[in-house]
């Protein structure tokens, strides 16, 4: 592939995560604004069923057993794909226009606020849109260990992946909150300001998406042997690898973590800091120069301490920071507090950003070593099963980060008169990211390289390694 075409490939990377930030971060702020603070009214009832879960918390985790199960099958079925689209691209294609425009319509639901049918079409619309943000992402996903084959060229394309994500995914955050800011200044009501924003961002998510379609012809493509195992056996064979076991734990406890921190910022600032979302803006940009260095010193921290070692130290950076959020206390521009509150709010964000480039990298270059370990044992290429098992697991950790913070925002408040709701995320997702560290370590990064090796000598004989 051209270094174009690399480009086209990357951004589907950020059109599908902009999608994710829209049911993510603005739908709850939508669902569950902050009390006392946004002209928004919640559009769900506050009730607890069963002591944990809200009735958005329980759409989310509705939707998201929905999402888990298309995982495995659209991870099965495109490894098996003859497609003459491609056995990637045409989900891709299936899956991009719903995957795309479902998030908008979350934002009109078509009852009274807080009534059950609210409930039913939110849980309806979020299993529509996991379903088809997994038939684009999994298969998307898949091609990147058949685009690039070594871990210098996955490294290097996961690299571009954030460069090309990194200003799209960094500013959105503030673009969206500057300019509900800015519509609310102008007497523009905030639920038709948020209509706008989703609208426009959904737009720009497809045309984004649009990008790989375009630019990957898997006719060029290295050749890769189509999977003939069954489901039943191509998920037994996949969840008795210990070392893809070891590393999945471990990534569910992260994102976990790291999604449960994702919509905080318009709530730290409003609650928290006594400021409004314009100052959220500003906690957000406040990234991007560490993000930046995060950029340039990635590769070479990676050089040095290897793929797992680098997640490793980041991860324990970043749970560390988080855990300081602790130290938080309500107040108001240039009370008691206030400094104390700005550092720590600041440097949490800054080391977010720092860590920005690690989180969009490495992940692909570990579960890239476990595909090239598996098909050198197996001789079939199957990442989208790889990446479905994944899915099927983590799409649950999405879902319970809404659950528990709905649950706290419900159970202990996000209002300026309640607010310790907002104050437990940051050390409950600190804590998620600590354990996550742990288990990382764990992964055998070494063994699975040498098996890989091992394995592609046997298979290519004296001769041929020679």
């Amino acid at each position: 592939m051209t270094f174009a075409q690399r480009i086209g490939y990357s951004l589907g990377n950020a059109g599908f995560n902009i999608t994710g930030y829209v049911v993510v971060s603005i739908g709850i702020y939508y669902y569950l604004p902050p009390g006392d603070v946004a002209d928004l009214t919640p559009q769900l009832g506050s009730q607890i069923f069963l002591g944990v879960f809200t009735a958005y918390g329980l759409a989310r985790l509705l939707g998201g057993i929905v999402d888990s199960l298309a995982d495995p099958l659209v991870g099965h079925w495109s490894d098996r794909s003859r497609s003459p689209l491609g056995r990637r691209r045409s989900f891709m294609i299936y899956g991009i226009i719903p995957m795309s425009a479902t998030p908008a319509l979350l934002f009109w639901p078509p009852g009274d606020p807080g009534s059950t049918l609210n409930f039913v079409s939110l849980t309806v619309l979020l299993g529509v849109y996991f379903v088809f943000f997994t038939a684009y992402v999994g298969p998307y996903l898949a091609l990147l260990p058949e685009i690039a084959r070594t871990e210098e060229e996955r490294v290097s394309l996961s690299r571009l992946f954030a460069v090309v994500g990194f200003p799209v995914l960094v500013f959105l955050g503030p673009l969206w909150q500057l300019g509900l800011d800015a519509s609310r200044d102008a007497g523009i009501s905030s639920e038709e300001a948020l209509r706008t924003i989703v609208v426009l961002l959904s737009i720009l998510a497809f045309a984004l998406c649009l990008g790989p379609i375009f630019s990957v012809d898997e006719k060029k493509l290295p050749s890769a042997v189509p999977a003939d195992l069954s489901l039943g056996e191509a998920v037994k064979l996949t969840v008795q690898n210990r070392p893809f076991l070891i590393y999945l734990f471990a990534q569910i406890l992260f994102i976990l973590g790291v999604t449960m921190m994702q919509p905080l910022t318009p709530y730290l600032a409003e609650v928290v800091l006594g400021r409004d979302l314009a100052f959220a803006a500003l906690l957000g940009i406040a990234a991007v120069p560490t993000g930046v260095l995060g950029f340039v010193t990635a590769p070479l921290i990676v050089r040095r301490l290897g793929p797992k070692g680098t997640l490793v130290a980041t991860v324990v950076l970043m749970g560390l920071f988080l855990c300081s959020l602790g130290l938080l206390e309500p107040d108001v521009p240039g009370g008691a507090h206030d400094t104390l509150n700005l550092l720590v709010v600041f440097g949490a964000m800054g080391v977010l950003g720092l860590a920005f480039a690690s989180f969009l990298i490495l992940p692909h270059v570990v579960i890239g070593q476990l595909i090239d370990r598996d098909e050198a044992h197996t001789g079939a290429n199957r990442a989208a099963m790889f990446y479905g098992a994944q899915g099927l697991f983590t799409k649950w950790a999405f879902a319970a980060s809404a659950t528990i913070i709905s649950f706290l925002f419900t159970r202990y408040g996000n209002s300026l008169a309640e607010p310790l709701g907002i104050l437990l995320v940051g050390p409950i997702a600190g804590a998620l990211c600590l354990v996550s560290a742990g288990l990382y370590a764990l992964y055998p990064e070494r063994q699975v390289l040498a098996e890989s090796r091992s394995a592609r000598g046997r298979a290519l004989g004296p001769a041929d390694s020679a």
